[in-house]
């Protein structure tokens, strides 16, 4: 199917790559079906969540793991009904960036993932119970 962006113009993309969001995201609730895209190269990361409903909504979202070791979150039995979670395997995270001017100050977001069952590509933003930042530096690697 082919999709209109707002960073990349016009991308084929297949139907089984859609991610469904039944609740949508945080202040865009309306928008239900999103597709990760990958502008390619050796780092997987970032992407671009891009909203199949809105061409102009588009977040940039990394794999939290890439900034502190055995990241998870504990997910409320509601939650795992609506994503049809069965086993842990399933789970995927995302966390979503902000990127200002000076991109060197850019923050990504450990307090509200995005989760994803990788199985069913069902997805939900939730509020981390864990003690996770808001705004967690995207260019300061976990100290250990």
């Amino acid at each position: 199917m082919l999709i209109k962006t707002r960073d990349f113009g016009e991308l084929d993309i297949s139907e089984n790559e859609v991610i469904s969001f039944p609740n949508g995201v945080y202040a865009f609730e309306e928008d239900k079906r999103f597709v990760l895209i990958s502008p390619g190269g050796e780092n997987k990361y970032p992407m671009w969540l891009q909203s199949l409903d809105n061409e102009n909504l588009c977040f940039i979202v990394f794999d939290p793991k890439e900034f502190i070791s055995g990241y998870t979150v504990t997910l409320d039995d509601e939650t795992k009904e609506i994503l049809g979670v069965t086993k842990t395997g399933e789970i995927d995270y995302l966390v979503m960036a902000v990127v200002p001017d000076d991109y060197l100050n850019s923050t990504v977001n450990l307090k509200g993932p995005i989760v994803v069952n990788s199985d069913n590509r069902t997805a939900v933003q939730v509020i981390a119970p864990e003690n996770y930042p808001i705004k967690f530096p995207a260019f300061k690697k976990e100290e250990t």
